[in-house]
């Protein structure tokens, strides 16, 4: 997946992930905002076919970056275990 970092600062960060849609932000959204350092967790799609802008804010100057590593790896561990479900019926 190619990002593209917008802004960055103690605690915000926007940022552009190339050729997302609304399945995989919506996702990654709902995973972010379980982070209690996270004060702000959304994105915008401005017009149809446009690569949306993930904007992450946090509480007392937190690092934005670690709540979106983290809910990506959360989302990873997720996507294994249903491949691994998945894989046990087929046999």
């Amino acid at each position: 997946m190619n990002i593209t970092v917008l802004e960055l600062s103690e605690d915000k960060v926007k940022i552009t992930l190339i050729g997302q849609g609304h399945t995989f932000m919506n996702a990654l959204i709902s995973e972010i905002q379980k982070d209690p350092t996270v004060d702000v967790a959304n994105y915008v799609i401005e017009f149809q076919f446009s690569d949306p802008v993930l904007t992450v804010t946090t509480y007392d100057k937190k690092d934005p970056i670690a709540p979106i590593v983290a809910a990506c790896n959360r989302l990873s561990a997720s996507c294994n275990e249903l491949l691994k479900d998945v894989e046990a019926v087929k046999k």
